[in-house]
């Protein structure tokens, strides 16, 4: 995959017992890349960065739907993507509440909004789009 040199952590947050709970899951030789998206407002223009990251199918070990992450009772090894996690450029282990939602004002971080499985072919991966 062209350009699949960065590491990023997946971030999952789940409620467990009515507290958030934020699982990291590191990934190495991932494709991120950043665009300025523009739109026409009643102030001229808004502007908001568009991020798109691929992730080969050689790193998806531990990854299940999210269907069946959010009903598994151990976590430990899976991950999952699904609208509303973060991705964050970098490595990081452990995350709290407070810097979770601080990662919406960073830029080497991304809220995903829409997941897709290109699971065929010769180049197969999961391609994510987040803001």
């Amino acid at each position: 995959m062209l350009k699949a040199i960065e590491t990023v952590t997946v971030i999952n947050r789940t409620t467990e017992n009515g507290i958030d709970v934020y699982h990291c899951h590191i990934l190495q030789g991932v494709s991120w890349y950043g665009q300025n998206k523009y739109s026409p407002d009643t102030g001229g223009l808004k502007a908001a960065k568009l991020h798109k990251i691929r992730i080969p199918a050689a790193l998806l070990k531990g990854y299940i739907d999210p269907d069946q992450y959010t009903i598994a009772p151990d976590k430990t090894g899976l991950w999952t993507l699904a609208p509303g996690d973060k991705i964050l450029l970098g490595q990081r282990d452990t995350i709290t509440g407070a810097e979770f939602a601080a990662l919406a004002r960073a830029a080497t971080a991304c809220t995903v909004l829409d997941v897709h499985k290109n699971l065929y072919g010769l180049n197969q991966h999961i391609y994510i789009e987040g803001a």
